[in-house]
């Protein structure tokens, strides 16, 4: 019989103390009670370990536990559910493999940045195939999933998972399969609300404006230049007088929110009949950004995306043998923002000085625009005007509206062929998916004023003649973008055991793949992209002992040259279920599961980041010459703008794993598995290359030369026991992933010196001149080498002179610090339920990363801002530390040109943290459940200066860059309420 929605049962049975109660629910694990004399019987389900049955999802396909022998994590839907719109938001820490971080919190930018086994190449593409129920996605579609979505979750990590895909799968693969109904199942309805305060988990301090002023005078006299700051105007400052006058404007503050208010919903509807089962969610997220609003404006510039997420899965049997699916997918997102980015904004903040001028002045009678604060002989030319750059005016003059629209819809159709041999079945999957983005962004040009005629007590001021003239009117810029795609699959699967002890499987699979773009702005960008090939895998297992597997793909591109277009990419594995062998039984109490696995195989990067790379492009009008009796006459002739790459091709993988999963007491579960990886052929542009060729820089020719070496561990723990007759039932788990690359070669010139080279060394590792302090006096500087990138004096940073030739300058930079992607990641948590209680917690962390801290310095010609930290804590005359913090203050000098500027170990940190990722706590009575849960509670770092998660300088962020100042959108607090139904 089954229960009401709730849980609860009514059932008559004979009058016998013998009888026997059996509960059992789809995930947990079944209960056997003796009736006895009890009249009510209560049971609390315990989630089921994961068991020799269970079901994992593999490469085109499934397969039991027991037998799978490659390197495979997989995770609960639940354990994804994390107050974010984004699901890549919850695999930090919890995904053995899985390198991951976080570098934002905006709105529909903060998705988590991952890659499987950490990163094995420099070419185009490091990041992972994702697909989801057997269609290729994008990241976005992924991120765009509910957790209430999700049947089953698999990272696929080694060759044995990843060869099926051949060309496209060095880097991982993901696979998602998405809920479906039972058969004979009743209506099930789910319903979550949620709402989510946010708030930043920190900030970066900005000193004030009479601390800004007194520093930049220090900065200016100590360098032998007058005050720049008279001592009325940082008096006014000091006294608060009229604000117009002596402003004294924290940015920070006064453009962006203490916190900001989200909403989530999702309701989702599954059941079945003996013929057909469903499966329909729809998810609703409502994200704001923490952009302050302001009367004055016509229109609200904050962050604000709505996306509707639609999931609809129907499966037919057409017959007894056949069976039919329908799923389509339909993610609607609507974004407003400001006219310009977030990060333009952090960036405009950082050189808006705070005490020049206001934001704006007050509006008066007739004014019918808004009369934004500057003033005259600032270093931006705008409009003809010198100006400084006032970031208030930036934020507001525009907005930003985007619509995309992605729609996925998959037919699959299979057949059970039993009639021709038990085991066989076959299956086509055809599916198309289009994505369409369009956007409009609107703007103004504002009007500049400036104070003149204030009093000294700043009792009254005039407003000036406008020192820019704008307009109200708003310019119209559109544009539009997208692309499709469509998959063809078809495969046979075959499986079968014999004697019962011979388990045999096989697979054969077709694929064909076509991207396009919707707005080609090129002639190549207009030719779809193509890939063909077959996969195929078998599978031997022995009494449930002994497994053998072998793979392969054979895979193609158009992208490549005919005759170079397809790779074979196999693979073999073989595992051993020591806990299943007779010996074993005496112990099986104890350690109740035991296998050993390895693998071996070759897999592809297809991805060159160039179109037709073994094509020469030439440029038929690009150069002109003249000619003629009176020089009359011209004409124009080919320019090579590309050299053709001859035998272009993927990268090759080889991959080696070696693993054993062992299982204690039927409860404790721990996966261990240690890898490495041989990439080769990674397609890069020469960095040699003879003089005497007289190819120039930028037109040095592309070949498969790259190698890099990629070694590591994945460490899973899970811990699963019920207590006091099964009312308190504990959950225990951890992972913790280290991946470690080295450069092998890079087309490096063999002259390079030792300390230069890259070669032996991480990709991703920043380089720069190694400090060695502060100079104390001058008598040290004397003593020193030559430093030749500007004059300098004691309490200017001392650097290393590395090729010992009495000079420093660019030729003595090297590599130095860890990766700025993490070489270890961790995470550990637990949950627990009491009754109708629950109450969880999980940290997570990082470690062998460095942040390198980028343009924080103060007073350059923009009137760059003053950081707290360098207020509290730099050399000065009269407190001459050489361990200061912060070197001499420098006023009026253009970024990276002064001699303390320069990248270096001095301005590094460790990137090193760990932090209460997630808590929550909840209560269920009958088919409601309400909880509160907290996300990104507290961090501990040695890095205090802003979120250690947020980074610095890295290969997409340089010097000049938000991220590397740590003025960026920060990653958020957040603070969420839900309630939960479930009929």
């Amino acid at each position: 019989m089954l229960s009401s929605a709730d849980g609860t049962y009514s059932i008559t049975i004979p009058n016998d103390n013998t009888a026997v109660l059996v509960f059992s629910l789809m995930g947990f694990a079944s209960q056997e009670i003796t009736v006895g004399s009890q009249d009510v019987i209560n049971v609390n389900m315990v989630e089921e370990a994961e068991g020799l049955d269970e079901v994992v999802v593999v490469g085109f396909g499934s397969q039991r536990k027991e037998s799978v022998t490659g390197a495979i994590t997989t995770i609960s839907a639940k354990e994804l559910k994390v107050p974010s719109s984004n699901l890549s938001a919850a695999f930090a820490g919890k995904l053995a493999g899985v390198i991951s971080i976080q570098r934002t919190g905006e709105p529909g930018a903060d998705g988590a940045n991952f890659w499987i086994r950490g990163i094995s190449t420099f070419g185009a593409s490091s990041t992972p195939l994702i697909f989801i129920d057997g269609v290729e996605a994008s990241t976005g579609d992924m991120n765009a999933l509910s957790p209430e979505v999700i049947e089953h979750f698999s990272v696929l990590k080694d060759a044995t998972a990843t060869a099926l895909y051949g060309a496209r799968g060095a880097s991982g693969v993901i696979l998602i399969n998405t809920r479906q109904g039972a058969k004979n199942e009743r209506v099930k309805i789910n319903i979550r609300v949620e709402g989510q305060m946010t708030q930043p988990t920190r900030s970066m301090k900005l000193a004030d404006g009479v601390t800004f002023m007194e520093s930049y005078n220090e900065a200016t006299t100590t360098r032998g230049d007058d005050p720049f700051f008279q001592a009325d105007k940082i008096e006014g400052t000091r006294q608060n007088l009229n604000p117009y006058v002596y402003p004294n404007i924290d940015w920070q503050k006064f453009l962006f929110k203490d916190w900001s208010y989200n909403q989530t919903a999702n309701i989702n509807v599954s059941g079945g009949g003996n013929k057909v089962t469903y499966f329909m969610n729809a998810t609703f997220n409502n994200d704001n950004g923490m952009l302050r609003t302001d009367p004055l404006n016509k229109f609200n510039s904050n962050i604000s995306q709505q996306r509707y997420s639609l999931q609809g899965n129907i499966v037919a049997d057409l017959s007894p043998t056949t069976k039919a699916a329908v799923r389509l997918n339909t993610q609607i997102v609507n974004y407003a923002g400001a006219y310009i980015s977030t990060a333009d904004i952090y960036n405009y903040m950082f050189i808006s000085p705070g005490v020049l001028f206001p934001p704006y002045f007050p509006q008066e009678p007739g004014d019918e625009w808004v009369k934004f604060g500057n003033m005259g002989n600032g270093p931006i030319p705008w409009g003809g005007a010198n100006l400084y750059r006032n970031a208030y005016a930036e934020m507001v003059r525009g907005y930003n509206q985007r619509n995309e629209n992605t729609n996925t819809v998959s037919f699959e159709l299979s057949q059970d062929l039993k009639i021709v041999t038990p085991g066989l079945k076959v299956k086509g999957l055809v599916s198309f998916k289009n994505w369409t983005r369009t956007s409009v962004t609107r703007g103004f040009t504002p009007y500049f004023y400036e104070v003149k005629n204030a009093q000294p007590d700043g009792s009254s001021y005039e407003i000036s003649d406008a020192l820019l003239k704008g307009n109200t009117a708003l310019t119209f810029s559109p544009s539009s973008g997208g692309d499709r795609l469509m998959n063809i699959q078809l495969q046979a699967d075959y499986s079968r055991t014999f004697a019962e002890k011979h388990e045999v499987g096989a697979m054969a699979v077709y694929l064909q793949r076509e991207y396009n773009s919707n707005a080609p702005d090129s002639y190549y960008a207009s030719l779809p992209t193509l890939n063909q090939g077959f996969a195929g895998r078998v599978t031997y297992a022995y009494d449930s002992r002994y497994m053998l597997e072998a793979n392969f793909g054979y895979n193609g591109s158009e992208n490549f040259e005919d005759g170079k277009r397809f790779g074979f990419f196999p693979s073999v594995a073989a595992g051993y279920n020591i806990s299943n062998e007779k010996f074993w039984e005496p112990i099986k109490h104890i350690v109740s599961g035991l296998k050993i696995r390895g693998s071996w195989g070759v897999v592809g990067n297809s991805d060159s980041g160039e179109r037709f790379p073994y094509l020469t492009f030439v440029n038929l009008t690009g150069r002109s010459f003249t000619f003629g009796d009176n020089w009359q006459t011209s004409k124009s002739g080919g320019v090579i703008t590309r050299y053709g790459a001859e035998g272009a091709r993927w990268e090759n993988g080889y991959k080696r794993n070696l693993g054993f999963d062992l299982s204690l007491f039927k409860s404790l579960d721990i996966v261990v598995d240690v890898y490495k990886e041989n990439r080769e052929g990674i397609f890069m542009q020469y960095r040699t290359m003879p003089v005497e060729s007289g190819v120039s820089r930028e037109l040095r020719p592309y070949a498969n030369l790259g190698k890099v070496d990629n070694e590591g561990v994945d460490l899973s723990v899970n811990y699963n026991k019920a207590f006091l007759n099964n009312e308190l039932i504990l959950n225990v788990r951890g992972t913790f992933t280290y991946s470690k690359n080295t450069l092998i070669d890079r087309d490096e010139p063999k002259s390079t010196p030792k300390y230069m080279s890259e070669l032996g060394k991480s990709l991703n590792v920043n380089k720069g001149l190694i400090a060695l302090g502060l100079f104390k006096d001058q008598a040290e500087i004397d003593a020193s080498p030559r430093q030749d990138f500007s004059t300098y004096a004691p309490g200017d940073i001392k650097y290393a002179d590395l090729d010992k030739n009495g000079v420093i300058n660019g030729n003595d930079m090297t590599q130095i610090g860890d990766p700025t992607v993490p070489q270890i990641v961790w995470g550990a948590g637990f949950s627990a339920s009491y009754k109708g209680f629950d109450f969880s917690m999980f940290f997570q962390g990082v470690g062998k990363t460095t942040i390198m801290m980028g343009d924080i310095h103060p007073f350059n010609d923009e009137f760059s801002q003053l950081y707290q930290f360098i207020a509290d804590d730099h050399w000065t005359a009269a407190y001459p530390n050489s361990n200061a913090k912060y070197p001499r203050l420098i006023a009026k000098q253009s970024k990276g040109n002064h001699n303390n500027h320069q990248q270096s170990t001095f301005w590094q940190r460790s990137g090193a943290f760990f932090r209460l990722k997630n808590i929550e706590v909840g209560y269920t009575y009958r088919f409601a459940r309400v909880y509160l849960s907290g996300r990104n509670m507290f961090t501990v770092s040695s890095f205090d200066y802003w979120d250690p998660e947020l980074g610095g300088i890295d290969g997409s962020n340089g010097f000049n860059s938000s991220q590397a100042r740590g003025l960026k959108y920060p990653t958020l607090r957040v603070i969420s309420a839900g309630l939960q139904f479930t009929f």
